[in-house]
């Protein structure tokens, strides 16, 4: 038998009856797949008298013309045989080429199960970059080789390349009408559930309770002539990516595959979007450079875009409520339900609705009055949270209006969720998102996301002037002090004023400074030799100076 990289090998062999009748040539080869053979039709043969080595005949052609076309000679058979094997050849190259061909799939795949298990990736980092190699599989082909993408380059498609957004029925007319660029896509989707939990579904009620009873479980009229029943305490279907879905489905787990069509509009990219697809992607082909499957990463010649004008992006003024209408939001509140979500952003700063839906009973402790956001809502699932969990101090507000969510009757324990409807789980955000923006309107506010609360809870706390950047930044949960400076666009700077007002009006009386007495008698002095040895130099300096300026006043 021969190797699998091996080349194709093979013999011939003359059968026949009894006196050399009915003699046919037969080909026997091997190859990747094993043995074969293959009759070639009838021997125009003689035996030569001669053998070989291992006793074989050695034959020749017959005596006179060959008594039909079919029949076969010893040099036909020994073309034949050859042909064979090239056709064999052939086969085992292209099937030796299929195997060492790696799809842009398998690339993508590969990468994104390489970086979870070197970082651990959330739940909706999974989620987006399914999303964005959805993309990827319906502009290249998820079975495309991706030495033949990398040989094509990627220049011309990322020049040409558009943002995508989903939009309803009523959206995508509206924008056909005006004209804009929108197409219909399909987009597929694999749900996975534990063995054992799938819902079934039956034509009667009496069949649907008889089978809830024995299973145990539930049942629901679902439409006419259909009842479904669910076992009890079986966990819903979750959304996976189509390799989960498939590593799953191996284990037992019951997957299901929907294609949906969407309505989907074409934009020109911001930079952040366009630098999002080529470093994720650029990534990926990454990891095919190093697994050997391409020589070199064609995104290498795609220049990233500058960012420049989302660093420097503005905290507008219309992009938040101030205290005052927050309360008059929260005066038009459906109930304490809504009222204490809204509450969590606005005075506790949690991301909306995912941080909210995700807050359970065990982190909020009433006793040192103090949030502890570790949870996440997130695709009907708990994850983490995006950074790091900073205590958050409670409001008397925030504070009774949790009070109150705690005195009901079901789901109060640690491990309950705050915001949870009627069978434990958290409620659905596109509700609370609708009651927002109806209470939004009643109360005559401008229109602004759910999520933008914490922007109110950010700025309403540099606006007061009295906390400090860093505790902000710590109370806003940001990694890096420069996504705070946002905020601070709307605190309050008296010394700076003061200064200005030095400067530009000298002439000008300071109604703001105060007279600085001395405890008792002219103990200016000792009490500026006490600082010296206290505060620099510089700073000494200046309070010296107001000093003399506080003395000019009190002698005018």
């Amino acid at each position: 038998m021969m190797s699998t990289t091996g080349k194709p090998r093979g013999h011939l062999q003359v059968k026949g009856g009894k006196n050399g009748r009915r003699r046919t040539f037969h080909a026997f080869w091997w190859d990747t797949d094993g043995k074969h053979g293959r009759c070639l039709g009838p021997a125009h043969v003689r035996d030569t008298g001669r053998r070989t080595a291992r006793k074989a005949v050695i034959w020749r052609a017959g005596d006179g013309p060959k008594p039909t076309p079919e029949h076969v000679t010893p040099k036909e058979a020994e073309d034949l045989l050859d042909d064979i094997l090239r056709e064999a050849e052939a086969g085992a190259q292209t099937a030796r080429k299929q195997r060492e061909t790696h799809t842009l799939r398998e690339t993508l795949e590969g990468w994104v199960a390489e970086r979870t298990a070197n970082r651990g990736l959330k739940a909706s980092t999974l989620h987006g970059y399914d999303t964005l190699f959805g993309r990827m599989y319906r502009d290249f082909g998820a079975d495309t080789p991706v030495d033949e993408i990398a040989a094509k380059g990627l220049v011309s498609y990322f020049e040409e390349l558009t943002a995508q957004r989903a939009l309803g029925n009523k959206a995508a007319e509206a924008a056909i009408a005006e004209g804009r660029e929108v197409v219909q896509v399909d987009i597929p989707s694999w749900t996975a559930r534990p063995p054992g939990c799938q819902a079934l579904e039956v034509a009667t009620k009496a069949e649907a309770v008889q089978l809830a009873d024995a299973m145990p479980g539930t049942w629901k009229h679902r439409r006419r002539g259909a009842y479904r029943i669910v076992p009890l305490n079986a966990p819903r279907a979750k959304r996976v990516p189509c390799a989960t879905a498939q590593t799953l489905k191996a284990q037992g787990w019951v997957v299901r595959s929907r294609t949906t069509t969407r309505w989907v509009e074409h934009t020109p990219p911001s930079a952040a979007t366009f630098n999002r697809y080529r470093d994720i992607f650029g990534a990926a082909l990454d990891y095919a450079v190093r697994r050997k499957w391409i020589d070199a990463n064609p995104m290498d010649e795609v220049p990233r875009r500058s960012n420049k004008a989302a660093r420097q992006q503005i905290l507008r003024r219309e992009d938040l409520y101030v205290p005052a209408e927050v309360d008059r939001l929260l005066e038009h509140a459906p109930g304490p339900f809504e009222e204490a979500f809204w509450l969590c952003g606005a005075h506790a700063g949690l991301r909306l609705p995912g941080e909210g839906l995700g807050l359970k009973w065990g982190m909020v402790d009433f006793e040192v009055e103090v949030i502890r956001p570790y949870g996440n809502w997130i695709l009907n699932q708990d994850d983490s949270t995006k950074t790091d969990f900073t205590p958050i101090p409670m409001t008397l507000r925030l504070t009774n209006a949790l009070r109150t969510l705690k005195r009901r009757d079901s789901w109060t324990t640690d491990d309950d969720y705050v915001f949870a409807g009627d069978c434990g789980r958290p409620v659905s955000a596109k509700h609370l998102r609708e009651q927002f923006h109806e209470a939004a309107l009643q109360a005559d506010l401008k229109k602004i996301p759910m999520y933008n609360l914490r922007h109110s809870f950010g700025t309403a706390l540099a606006a007061s002037g009295k906390v400090p950047s860093r505790t902000i930044q710590a109370l806003m949960r940001h990694s890096r002090l420069s996504t705070t400076e946002i905020y601070m666009a709307y605190a309050p700077q008296p010394e700076l004023a003061h200064q200005l007002a030095l400067a530009l009006e000298p002439d000008r009386p300071l109604a703001t400074v105060t007279a600085i007495r001395p405890v008792s008698g002219n103990a200016t002095p000792a009490f500026l030799e006490r600082l010296e040895e206290e505060i620099p130099a510089k700073w000494l300096r200046e309070v010296a100076r107001v000093y003399a300026e506080t003395e000019a006043l009190q002698t005018a």
